[in-house]
């Protein structure tokens, strides 16, 4: 099981825009999205994330480079996971249910919590939409191929984890994962940040969420 440490930083105050938050993230660690033990789906990617807190608010931003785009999702809640999509699962504490918030490479986000793929409550779209993204899309050039570079920052507020008892993140634990996938891409993958160990591609696993410290 890998373990992350979550720093606290109190120059990214809410209060920040998120574009600069974003500038002020790149000096954050990096934390490669690399595992994937699926053969049949590996592709020509590289992912990474970065994350910090502060206190109220957890901030976090990933850096993408692949062969394709496809962006169709553009309802709140909706199928992003489809699209080129990155995701984020928590929870906290000794909680056994957990969120999963996953976004699109336009933004577009979704919700749930609870204990397992299924049965899960999604959030109302007023609570998911309290997340703050910004994302910028750049096409590259590589060996006579067109790529695509894109990031995308989140501002997740406290508020959103609406069904765990948490005031502060400072001093918080808990456990989690990262991911990257694009289910309809021409090459659908699902590469995560801690180990999977399944037969086909799952990220609704838990017993293989990564420790989170949060500052």
């Amino acid at each position: 099981m890998k373990n992350l440490f979550v720093p606290f930083l109190d120059q990214y105050a809410a209060t920040e825009g998120i574009e600069k938050v974003a500038a002020l993230l790149n000096a954050i660690p990096k934390n490669e999205i690399g595992d994937q033990p699926w053969p049949e789906f590996k592709c020509a990617l590289q992912a990474n994330f970065t994350i910090a807190h502060s206190n109220d608010t957890i901030w976090l931003k990933y850096e993408i480079n692949e062969d394709a785009i496809r962006v169709v999702t553009a309802e709140t809640n909706g199928a992003v996971h489809k699209d080129n999509c990155v995701e984020f699962f928590v929870s906290f504490g000794a909680e056994k249910s957990y969120y999963n918030i996953e976004v699109n490479c336009m933004g577009v986000c979704l919700i749930a919590y609870g204990k397992g793929r299924s049965n899960r409550k999604y959030l109302q779209k007023e609570v998911v939409e309290q997340i703050k993204t910004h994302a910028v899309v750049k096409q590259t050039a590589e060996n006579h191929q067109f790529r695509y570079a894109w990031e995308i920052t989140l501002m997740i507020p406290l508020a959103v984890f609406e069904y765990s008892n948490i005031t502060s993140l400072s001093q918080q634990t808990g456990f989690g994962n990262f991911f990257k996938c694009g289910d309809d891409l021409p090459q659908p993958h699902f590469y995560s940040w801690n180990g999977i160990e399944a037969n086909s591609p799952d990220f609704h696993l838990p017993e293989f969420f990564g420790a989170l410290t949060f500052a």
